[in-house]
């Protein structure tokens, strides 16, 4: 296995010098349409990857459609179109694998799982396990059966034979006498629970019926993830750590596709160095398995995908940090999409190449991923898939100073949020166009603007329905937000926006505020930025008011409840403050103080380890002063 810091990634001090730039060509190829339509499958394998891209695409009648069609060999490779009486694989065919027969079964239960009727979902599954068993996998259908039976595929009979898949009739002549159910051991179940077994989901409901591998989570239960990743992380690390256990009951490798998932979820978690670990995990396995293409090892109905999510996760991680490394993930995921018929996978890898572009610098090969995602989002059949590409387009669009396309993008990500009551959507929107106003030179639009991403964000904060894991980003950009609120309000002479905004500030860290979200360190640091920024606020708009006294005070004992271990940065707030008021002093015209506050500011200056700009500022200041003296 892999482990952190690995040869494969760059290690030039946070610099990924030694990754070549992107090929032009390169580029475009990778951005070009897919080149449809596909060949015709003409295998059993090569049909269940269809199926299974087509049901990810959430196109899950034809899926279900192409699932029936026949083989070259003239014979069927699944049971007929729904509505028939289901006849399971076609076991007639000898030259099949049994095993790959069980594949394709499995790809037509996702698509069914989502479109058929209770009936036809029955009969898909039937089949599922009847291909399993005939493929000598007889305790991996007995777990299949029980995990269908969880996630609401199936129903248990009244005889309660479910339990072991022994309820779905495998098609054996009456009278014929039955085997003994297979023995489903703890280690075997908690594998099969983290692979592709399908969920019941409401007929015409959005929203892929399996895991979609292509997006930040991706796994076998999304009710879970939505929750919690911190969960899912330790579902799947059981799940490995009982696979070495399981691994002779259990048809093709699923050791990949479990650490992809872990990838998933740890990049879910905000993990991204231990994501980063567990996608070259999953890379590094999968050339193990293609090394053999004829191994029982290499059965899976997408072979393509689990690669495809594994750069899609490298891409995402390494954006900050190996900016060029992720280019090049992001261009290797879309040239195995070459095989791959999925529009929104498609958008979402294009989405996280312009982002790795941004981040790496390359400008004018950002700006052409931009025109092309702008188009290509277009294709996507639900607008909620749109958002993230728009506000790509649009993000890129105001670094270069193309204003209206930007504000064209984030009008339409508007639009689409509030249709579908998306308010972390929206927030990203007013961030971005906060950003624009800024660039313009319009403060009060970006006033605004600052003010809609500090409500949206406090709402999906205090949202009983927002995972834990996100409820503390949250807080933090509404704190980062009401800051910027009040600087800007300051700016523009606004001081009761820019009391409001610190009293805001206030509120959401004082000590006794409940569960802690964010670090004290973090809070106490906010919290002081509040209190010396109402004081300046008051300062600038009535040197002579009552209240000032008190918000000194204020000021100084909040800075006295420093947390353990940040004595440093109490000490720059001290002279800060100091320096704020000896400004305050001045403005009064009391020169002989305000130079007493001055220079006790500067001595706290120079005793800490000050920025040159903080230096030369009171530098001046003692220098004016004294003058004045």
């Amino acid at each position: 296995m892999i482990v952190p810091g690995a040869s494969s990634l760059p290690e030039t001090g946070g610099h990924d010098d030694q990754v070549g730039l992107p090929d032009p060509e390169e580029l475009r190829v990778a951005l070009r349409p897919p080149e449809l339509p596909l060949p015709a499958p003409r295998t059993p394998l090569e049909l269940a990857q269809r199926v299974s891209d087509l049901t990810h695409a959430e196109r899950c009648r034809e899926a279900v459609a192409l699932a029936a069609t026949p083989l070259p060999d003239g014979g069927s490779a699944v049971g007929p179109v729904p509505g028939a009486a289901s006849a399971g694989p076609a076991a007639s065919a000898d030259s099949v694998p049994a095993a790959d027969l069980a594949v394709l079964a499995s790809a037509r239960l996702a698509a069914l799982a989502r479109v058929g009727t209770d009936e036809e979902v029955a009969a898909a599954a039937g089949d599922l396990l009847r291909a399993q068993r005939r493929a000598g996998y007889a305790a991996q259908a007995a777990a299949t059966a029980q995990v269908l039976l969880e996630r609401g595929v199936l129903r248990e009979p009244a005889d309660g034979g479910a339990r072991s898949g022994g309820s779905l009739s495998d098609g054996s002549r009456a009278g014929r006498r039955r085997a003994a159910p297979a023995t489903v051991t703890p280690e075997l179940l908690a594998v099969v629970r983290e692979l592709d077994v399908p969920h019941r989901r409401a007929r015409g409901a959005v929203g892929p019926a399996s895991a979609d591998l292509a997006g930040p989570a991706g796994p076998a239960d999304p009710a879970a993830t939505a929750t919690d990743p911190r969960r899912r992380i330790r579902v799947l690390r059981a799940a490995l750590d009982a696979l070495p256990a399981a691994r002779a009951d259990l048809l093709g490798a699923p050791e990949p596709l479990l650490r992809l998932r872990l990838a998933q979820a740890l990049e879910a978690a905000g993990l991204t160095e231990s994501a980063t670990t567990a996608a070259l995990d999953a890379l590094e396995l999968l050339e193990e398995v293609d090394a053999d293409p004829e191994a029982e090892a290499s059965r899976r109905a997408d072979p393509h995908r689990v690669r495809i999510a594994a750069h899609a996760v490298l891409a995402r991680a390494l954006r900050a940090s190996h900016p060029l490394a992720a280019v090049r993930h992001a261009l290797d995921a879309l040239g195995v999409m070459r095989r791959v018929e999925d529009a929104p996978l498609r958008v979402g890898l294009v989405t996280d190449l312009l982002e790795a572009l941004t981040a790496a610098g390359l400008e004018r090969d950002a700006s052409f991923a931009a025109g092309r995602l702008a188009s290509l989002q277009r294709s996507l059949r639900r607008d909620e898939l749109r958002t993230g590409p728009l506000l790509a387009v649009a993000g890129q669009r105001i670094r270069v100073g193309r204003a209206d396309e930007a504000r064209e993008a984030l009008e339409e990500v508007r639009r689409i949020a509030r249709e579908h009551r998306d308010r972390s959507t929206d927030l990203e929107a007013a961030r971005l166009l906060a950003t624009l106003y800024e660039r313009e030179g319009d403060l009060r639009g970006s006033l605004l603007q600052l003010r809609r991403v500090a409500a949206d964000a406090r709402w999906l904060s205090d949202d009983l329905a927002t995972p834990a894991p996100r409820r503390g980003p949250f807080l933090r950009i509404e704190l980062e937000a009401l800051a910027l609120v009040l600087r800007r309000a300051m700016d523009l002479g606004e001081t009761p926006t820019a009391r409001a905004a610190a009293r805001a500030i206030e509120r959401r860290t004082r000590p006794d505020g409940g569960r802690l979200l964010l670090p004290s360190a973090l809070l106490w640091d906010h919290r002081v930025d509040a209190r010396v920024g109402e004081l300046v606020a008051v300062a600038a708009a009535d040197p002579d008011a009552e209240e000032l006294p008190e918000l000194l005070d204020g000021a100084r004992e909040v800075i006295g409840l420093a947390p353990g271990g940040h004595e440093e940065r109490a000490l720059y707030w001290r002279a800060y403050l100091d320096e704020q008021h000896a400004l305050l002093l001045e403005r009064r015209g009391e020169r002989e103080a305000a130079l007493a506050a001055a220079l006790q500011a500067q001595a706290q200056w120079r005793n800490q380890d000050a920025e040159a700009d903080d230096l030369e500022r009171i530098d001046a200041l003692v220098a004016r002063l004294s003058a004045e003296a």
